[in-house]
């Protein structure tokens, strides 16, 4: 036997053997690497886009009816926004967002209580050159009334048989105003009754709360029982689809706690604002022709669909402006309270002809739809004012 082979052999077996154990040692210890936590500060810009961004994919409810893919939106702009982004170059990307993407006139964003970025729809200059320039010229207001901020009434120029009610807005001057509001509304009724029409002006009617204009249209309500008008649900989670989106609300919600809104809740639902009735001691029953236009916004929306739920009320001018949803106001904790955020928080669904349907960023389009023309409207004449006459003695 060569012992010397042998022993040749087992020293070279354990040198072998030591090295796959300080091979496998060294796999053990070193194929898990720990890489140094990469610390990214996000700056105060990129904070404040984060929290614009997260609340609408919260609480905004109108992202399938505007085919909004939110995702997008954060993909698009979030990377645009450095560490050398300034407060200026932020708010041009808000507007952006508002005026061209959201195009909904119950949002906004605010910068530092002087810059507003919302959607305003182009209204239509001959008829606001129409209405400004040539419609006083068509009625004789009641003096006592001529200053009232919500209601102006009287008769038209050419026939004193025709009343006139120039509905200017829904929304309180001042706290406790409902009184007031009815006050108005009941005195020109009152004034009016027994005309043989009248024309109910809200052509430049921006909105206001749903009460000032439920209580406008019931004084010209033949129901004896209350008109379902619109239904409303809220999101329940993030998202851009209508699976995303709650039940047509049935009962009460608070909505959800939240201290950046004024009034400490989110997107709560009334189901009362849902219904319609008569209001006031009598209820006109006579024709009654609606003149409506793209300046006819929000609230003056709920008053046209209630009454074109009304035989005797024929709507006639330009469609209205399309905002329908409730909404609530954010004050952002990011920015330092620089920044303001105005969300509409409800899908909104009108009953019309019958069925619901959204009216959402398209408006209601009124009975007989009529645009001046230039020289109509140079010549002195309200085209508006012409066919409400037509219609009430005809």
């Amino acid at each position: 036997m060569n012992y010397k082979k042998i022993i040749m052999k087992n020293i070279i077996n354990i040198i072998i053997l030591s090295i796959l154990i300080n091979i496998t040692s060294c796999s053990k210890d070193d194929s898990v690497i720990t890489p140094a936590p990469i610390t990214t500060t996000k700056t105060e810009q990129q904070k404040v886009f984060q929290e614009f961004w997260d609340i609408y994919d919260r609480h905004y409810p109108l992202m399938h009816r505007k085919n909004i893919n939110w995702q997008t939106v954060y993909d698009t702009y979030y990377p645009q926004i450095t560490t050398t982004t300034a407060d200026t170059e932020l708010f041009n990307f808000f507007n952006t967002i508002i005026t061209t993407i959201i195009t909904d006139g119950h949002t906004d964003v605010v910068y530092n209580n002087s810059q507003e970025a919302i959607f305003e729809p182009e209204f239509n200059e001959t008829i606001e050159t129409m209405v400004s320039n040539n419609t006083p010229s068509k009625v004789n207001i009641v003096a006592s009334s001529a200053n009232n901020p919500y209601i102006s009434y009287g008769t038209l120029a050419s026939n004193a048989n025709i009343g006139y009610i120039n509905s200017k807005n829904f929304e309180p001057v001042n706290e406790n105003e409902f009184n007031n509001f009815k006050a108005i509304v009941d005195e020109a009724l009152t004034a009016l009754q027994n005309k043989s029409g009248i024309i109910v002006d809200i052509r430049t009617n921006g909105g206001g709360q749903g009460p000032f204009a439920y209580y406008l249209a019931g004084r010209f309500f033949t129901n004896v029982t209350p008109i379902e008008l619109i239904r409303q649900r809220i999101k329940i989670t993030t998202g851009n689809t209508t699976n995303v989106l709650g039940n047509w609300a049935t009962t009460e919600f608070e909505g959800y706690p939240d201290t950046r809104v004024e009034g400490g809740y989110v997107a709560g639902v009334f189901p009362e604002d849902n219904t319609i009735t008569q209001s006031g001691a009598f209820q006109y029953t006579n024709k009654v022709a609606l003149l409506t236009s793209n300046g006819s916004a929000s609230a003056a929306e709920y008053f046209t669909g209630a009454m074109k739920t009304q035989a005797h009320v024929k709507s006639i001018g330009d469609k209205t402006f399309g905002i329908f949803a409730g909404s609530d106001i954010f004050t952002l904790t990011n920015g330092n309270g620089k920044w303001k955020t105005r969300v509409s928080t409800h899908d909104v669904e009108m009953k019309y002809n019958g069925s619901f349907q959204s009216f959402e960023g398209i408006g209601i389009t009124p009975d007989e739809q009529i645009l001046p023309t230039e020289a109509q409207v140079s010549a002195g004449e309200d085209v508006h004012i012409n066919a409400a006459v037509n219609y009430i003695l005809n």
